[in-house]
C-alpha cells in the first residue's frame, strides 16, 4: 500500500442516509435491511447528524415510533473529513474519538464514507522509522573489527619478530648468525651441523 493513501482512495460513494423529517419505524426498517448500524441524516446534501441502531432501538422500547421522526432521536453529526485527506491522519482521528466511522465532506456536501474496518482492509502504510539495530549485534560486530585488528597487530609484531630472528647466511648459504636451534641462544657465529644451525657452544657439547 503506497504511504501516500488518501481517504478518496477507500471512501465509499455510495453509503445509507436519511433525512431528519423520515419517520424513524422507516429508518428502523432500512437499518435492519441493510445490515447496517448507523445511517447518516442528510439536510439537502450537508450531514447533520447521524442515526445509530441502537438510539432507533431505544425509542422501540419506548413504544413510541409510529410519530417519532429520525429529527426526534438522531445524534450529533459524525466527524468530517476531506477527500484529500491521508488516511493515516482519519485514522488517529477515529481512535481519538472513540467513532468507527467519518463523512468525507467536499464543499459543505457529504459525498462519502470512511469505516475503521476500510481502514483496516486498506492496510495503510506506516510511517515508521526504519528499526535501530540491536545494541548487542552492533557490538558483535564492532568487536569482530577490533579482533580482527588486533589480530592483524599480533600478526605484525610476529612477523617483526621473526624479522630480527631471521639467520644470516654465508656466500654458500650457510647460517652465520641467528638463533642457534638446540639452544635456542642468539649467536653470531653459527655453523650447520646435521642439517641445523648450532652455535659454537652447543657444538662443543
Amino acid at each position: 500500500m503506497r504511504i501516500d493513501t488518501t481517504v478518496r482512495d477507500v471512501m465509499h460513494r455510495e453509503f445509507l442516509g436519511v433525512s431528519e423529517s423520515d419517520t424513524l419505524a422507516d429508518a428502523a426498517a432500512l437499518l435492519v435491511e441493510e445490515g447496517t448500524d448507523c445511517l447518516v441524516v442528510l439536510r439537502g446534501g450537508e450531514a447533520v447528524g447521524r442515526l445509530a441502531a441502537r438510539d432507533a432501538l431505544a425509542a422501540v422500547l419506548e413504544g413510541d415510533v409510529d410519530d417519532a421522526t429520525v429529527g426526534s432521536v438522531m445524534r450529533p453529526p459524525l466527524p468530517t473529513v476531506a477527500p484529500d485527506d491521508g488516511l493515516r491522519a482519519v485514522e488517529e482521528r477515529l481512535v481519538a474519538e472513540g467513532i468507527d466511522r467519518v463523512v468525507v465532506a467536499a464543499d459543505g456536501e457529504a459525498v462519502g464514507v470512511v469505516t475503521a474496518r476500510d481502514s483496516l482492509a486498506a492496510g495503510a502504510a506506516r510511517d515508521e522509522d526504519p528499526p535501530e539495530e540491536p545494541t548487542g549485534a552492533a557490538d558483535v560486530r564492532n568487536g569482530a573489527r577490533l579482533e580482527t585488528t588486533r589480530s592483524g597487530t599480533a600478526d605484525a609484531a610476529r612477523g617483526s619478530e621473526r624479522a630480527r630472528t631471521a639467520s644470516s647466511t654465508d656466500a654458500a648459504g650457510a647460517p652465520t648468525q641467528g638463533v642457534c636451534e638446540v639452544c635456542g641462544a642468539l649467536a653470531p657465529d653459527l655453523a650447520d651441523a646435521n642439517g641445523q644451525a648450532i652455535c659454537p657452544n652447543c657444538r662443543e657439547v
